[in-house]
């Protein structure tokens, strides 16, 4: 349980840095006495163990307080990924408490508790728990839910028991490799599992979590001493993109990516110019960490995990010779049993103890992963899995046109983007573009390209044949850009 390391540090360390949240100190002992703060306010809520609470709160340290606290109470957590699922009345009626900002619409929470200034400071200012150990809970006992669409597309939930969240804890300590003087740099928000985990691992190893708004990136890893931090590909070509000039490359910076595989000159340019080490991180939320590629110079195959195992599989998952390309799929021990309350996608996607990631890809002797790409029709923009056909729709809802199709084209630094192209459009170049940046305009898609088109390739039955659009959108040498707004 993470407050034991806290308190363990507390008493070796008292001032010793646990989180710097755009310049504001806290110690080792501030962070202790503010977590029997949380508990004493938690605990009035009168959750049984077992319980689940949905927590928005943008603070990312009385944020990471109130989840704990509810982990010393035994309440399982969910870190509400935006403001649309503060909107969305399926999810949050899953919860036993949500605390979030302001009023939520949904008419059935079973009960809401604002997160306003005036309560957390009435909270912080209160009188401490009892500093006596947490009641230890067993292996399968709940403690947090995650939301996922990777495989589908559609928003899921994931449940950890404790055993999943002890050893993704403990491989990132692993891994990572980081130590009591180790500064990690929180650039991704608690809802993404792997960021918590690296946090949570930095804590318990002794070192500190660095929060920094103030700056860009690149300015907080020079002058902060940052040692970590994790960077989805389009967010380290971003950082990348902003170094100013004569920029010193730090010493001793380990950079995580996630979510998409880094291309070869992304991998050049953060090695040249940011990072020591780059690692290059493959796997899921339903079944953690499953290889990775170390990189300080040139290119590997990725290696798989400990605790897992990996088959490439034809389409009637019949396992493959090593060196053949079919789909992947794993099994961890960090692997959850399915999605909550969606028992036809967990049968779809977990079969026979098997994990299937919809990725396909190639294994080069028993514990090199090679991973192609998706093997279905999502999108993989950044570490963000998009539906094409969602996007479609809200195309033709802005746009007067005979056809639009979606897919994804690597930019010259190898990041995949969105390109929608378009069939018949009624309007010209800038207004097609006006409207389609209005029509992203409330999803995270970044930058994107418009094409033009005589037509869009579908079958028979009428579905849009992929990998044929992505190579007549391809064939036009400059699309017109642009970028979401969100």
């Amino acid at each position: 349980m993470t407050v034991r390391y806290i308190a363990f540090h507390a008493a070796e360390r008292p001032g010793a840095l646990a989180l710097i949240q755009d310049g504001r100190q806290i110690t080792f002992a501030e962070l202790g006495r503010d977590v029997r703060r949380f508990t004493r306010a938690l605990r009035d809520f009168g959750l049984p163990r077992g319980a689940s609470a949905a927590i928005g709160c943008a603070d990312v340290y009385c944020h990471w307080l109130m989840r704990l606290a509810f982990e010393r109470l035994g309440v399982a957590t969910a870190s509400l990924p935006g403001e649309e699922h503060l909107k969305s009345q399926p999810f949050l009626d899953h919860f036993d408490l949500v605390l979030s900002p302001g009023p939520i619409p949904a008419r059935t929470i079973r009960r809401h508790q604002s997160v306003s200034p005036d309560w957390l400071g009435r909270v912080l200012s209160s009188e401490e728990e009892d500093p006596g150990d947490a009641a230890s809970e067993g292996p399968d006992h709940p403690l947090r839910i995650l939301y996922t669409s990777g495989t589908t597309g559609v928003s899921k939930r994931l449940l950890y028991p404790r055993r999943i969240h002890e050893r993704s804890i403990a491989k990132s300590m692993w891994f990572n490799g980081v130590t009591r003087g180790a500064r990690y740099l929180l650039t991704v928000p608690f809802s993404v599992g792997s960021s918590y985990a690296n946090a949570t691992a930095c804590i318990r190893s002794g070192g500190t979590v660095v929060v920094e708004s103030r700056m860009p990136v690149g300015q907080a890893i020079a002058s902060l001493g940052i040692t970590h931090v994790a960077l989805p590909p389009a967010q380290l070509k971003q950082v990348l993109d902003e170094l100013p000039a004569g920029f010193a490359r730090p010493q001793g910076l380990t950079v995580f990516s996630f979510g998409a595989a880094v291309a070869s000159g992304l991998r050049e340019r953060a090695l040249a110019g940011l990072a020591t080490e780059l690692c290059d991180m493959y796997g899921s939320n339903e079944a953690g960490y499953v290889s990775s590629v170390r990189l300080r110079d040139g290119a590997a195959n990725a290696c798989v995990w400990p605790g897992v195992q990996v088959e490439i599989v034809d389409e009637h998952d019949r396992p493959l010779p090593q060196g053949e390309t079919g789909r992947i799929r794993v099994k961890t021990d960090c692997m959850v049993e399915g999605y909550l309350d969606d028992p036809e996608t967990t049968r779809r996607m977990f079969r026979g103890g098997w994990f299937y990631a919809g990725d396909t890809g190639i294994l080069h002797g028993p514990r090199h992963l090679q991973v192609l790409g998706r093997s279905d029709e999502l999108l993989n923009i950044g570490w963000l899995k998009l539906s094409p056909a969602f996007l479609e729709d809200r195309v033709l809802g802005a746009v007067e046109a005979r056809d639009v199709g979606i897919c994804a084209l690597p930019n010259a630094d190898g990041i995949e983007e969105v390109c929608v192209v378009v069939s018949g459009a009624q309007c010209g170049d800038r207004e097609l573009l006006a409207r389609i940046t209005s029509a992203f305009a409330s999803h995270q898609i970044g930058s994107f390209g418009v094409v033009r088109a005589d037509r869009i390739p579908r079958n028979e039955n009428g579905k849009i044949l992929r990998d044929a659009l992505r190579s007549l959108a391809a064939s036009v040498a400059r699309p017109a850009q642009a970028k979401s707004v969100d």
